[in-house]
């Protein structure tokens, strides 16, 4: 399937502002709760976090030719996962900006965590990136719940609504 370097920056501007969303119900939590062990993938809402920016590091890594054998680790608050998805944030900026097409259809390889070497389009492990966040963003709203708090709706569509809502507010509509 071919996709648009445009279509891209449009699914991380949404991986970007559900993220944003995520943490910021999390920012409701103490750090007691973050840390409960409540269930599901990685036990606690902090250990799914640091998976999912974690993984969005490790990709980062990957796009850039370098095959890290392990998720990044030491994130004790969600400040210190906060800081890592902002620099991550900002490296996935640099490799958006040099996207073309034809860039995107090139096969990208790496070595996973077990040692066996994977290629896939660039333009494909792009949007796997945030279909993985997605998965994962479900993960805590259920932990959240778990919880009884109330976690922040991240549907794509939510996000289209808001950014139509921008869009006619900046077009100075009288």
């Amino acid at each position: 399937m071919s996709r648009s370097p445009q279509e891209i920056a449009r699914l991380y501007e949404f991986n970007r502002w559900a993220n944003g969303r995520t943490l910021e119900a999390c920012d409701a939590v103490s750090a007691g709760e973050l840390e409960h062990k409540v269930g599901g993938s990685f036990s606690t809402i902090l250990g799914t976090l640091a998976h999912l920016i974690g993984a969005e590091w490790v990709w980062l890594e990957r796009w850039q030719g370098r095959s890290p054998r392990a998720l990044p680790e030491g994130f004790a608050n969600l400040g210190d996962l906060k800081s890592k998805l902002a620099e991550i944030e900002d490296g996935q900026r640099g490799v958006f900006g040099t996207l073309t097409p034809a860039r995107m259809a090139e096969p990208i390889s790496y070595v996973n965590f077990k040692g066996e070497t994977w290629s896939y389009p660039l333009g494909d492990a792009l949007v796997h990136v945030v279909n993985h966040g997605t998965y994962h963003r479900g993960q805590v709203a259920t932990l959240l719940r778990q919880l009884g708090k109330t976690p922040l709706a991240t549907d794509y569509l939510l996000f289209l609504d808001g950014k139509a809502k921008e869009d006619t507010a900046g077009a100075g509509t009288p």
